[in-house]
């Protein structure tokens, strides 16, 4: 069970720091921060790799001495720049940055290469200088979190600074206690394996908890209500003279020369009607009309005609695929997806209520 337990954490936390490491480079592209971000959520995911015996033998020894290896051996270092970088004001690479991470990667080879060769005395000054170092990153980087919290502006970053210091702190200090402290076979042990996976699981799920949202313009968006002649109109008044006029022009095509009704019609179709580009139709449309996308854009229009011609008792032996037809749908299924979307019946249930209705 525990065995199980430890793979699941495991997994999931090799997944999410790789994902968050692709999420950085795709949203922030090559700034110093997100490639040292990038890097640090790679680095979290090669460690829980080649702190597992079971990876070694998936990806051979070659493998882990220049792939996963590397990247294991220099999660400090990464975790330490990337804060700076993310809480330091005008941070830069510099040479004492170098230095630090040149030194940490010599005694690191020393110690895990060399440390079973060497004088026990030697050994033991290696040990505790080795520890020094990664204590000085640890103790480093969380001053430096801690530091700014008073000058933050945003509220959102103040508490940011908490969780990461919190979290990465912990997940940190952890680590190094266990490596320093512990011997390989207790290190090997299934119970300590599985506080190990799942304190970095709880990581990487409260980092990407915190600092990824669905795009609410493509997914789940709430029923836009569209506006009237009156709301286009005060919200017009709010953009430029030049958006005054558009607006003019395309509610003139669309309300009194009723555009809406040609079949087939297209954005860059009604773009090339009102002489207005069709990236700027789509802005103006959005932004001031209130709709989402161009065809629910012509589905108001379209069902609020359909509606008064099926309320209509002059009307009412026309048949509702006629009226489609007249309103510019291609085919009856479209029509009465859009008018039940829109009105919560059918056209022939809709006709039957309103000419009741209408005695």
């Amino acid at each position: 069970m525990i065995e199980t337990l430890d793979t699941v954490f495991r997994n999931a936390a090799i997944g999410m720091f790789f994902f968050l490491g692709l999420l950085i480079l795709r949203d922030f592209k090559f700034r110093l921060t997100a490639i040292l971000g990038s890097l640090a959520s790679f680095t979290g995911a090669s460690y829980m790799m080649c702190s597992h015996s079971s990876f070694w033998s998936a990806f051979g020894p070659h493998g882990f001495t220049f792939g996963i290896g590397t990247l294991c051996i220099m999660g400090p270092v990464t975790v330490w720049l990337f804060t700076l970088s993310l809480f330091q004001d005008n941070f830069r690479l510099r040479p004492m940055h170098a230095f630090y991470t040149a030194l940490y990667i010599a005694m690191n080879q020393v110690q895990f290469s060399y440390g079973e060769s060497l004088n026990p005395d030697v050994r033991f000054l290696m040990e505790v200088a080795y520890a020094a170092v990664r204590t000085g990153f640890i103790a480093h980087m969380l001053y430096v979190a801690w530091q700014g919290r008073g000058d933050d502006l945003l509220e959102i970053r103040i508490r940011f600074r908490s969780i990461y210091i919190g979290l990465v702190g912990f997940a940190i200090t952890a680590i190094f206690v266990f490596e320093t402290y512990f011997t390989h076979e207790q290190l090997e042990n299934p119970k300590a394996l599985l506080v190990q996976s799942a304190s970095m699981a709880a990581l990487a799920f409260t980092i990407m908890w915190t600092n990824t949202r669905l795009h609410k313009g493509i997914l789940f968006e709430p029923a836009v209500q569209p506006k009237d002649e009156e709301s286009i109109s005060i919200s017009a008044q709010k953009g430029d003279a030049s958006e005054r006029h558009d607006l003019t022009a395309i509610m003139t095509a669309v309300v009194d020369d009723k555009k809406f009704l040609l079949p087939g019609l297209t954005i860059s179709t009604l773009a090339s009607e009102v002489s207005i580009p069709e990236h700027r139709l789509r802005r103006l449309i959005n932004r001031h009309m209130g709709y989402r996308n161009f065809a629910d854009f012509l589905n108001h229009y379209r069902i609020d005609a359909a509606k008064l011609r099926l309320a209509d008792a002059a009307e009412r032996h026309t048949q509702v695929l006629v009226i489609a037809m007249d309103l510019g749908y291609g085919s009856l299924g479209p029509f009465n997806r859009a008018f039940k979307e829109r009105t919560g019946q059918t056209p022939t249930e809709y006709r039957g209520v309103s000419l009741a209705e209408n005695g």
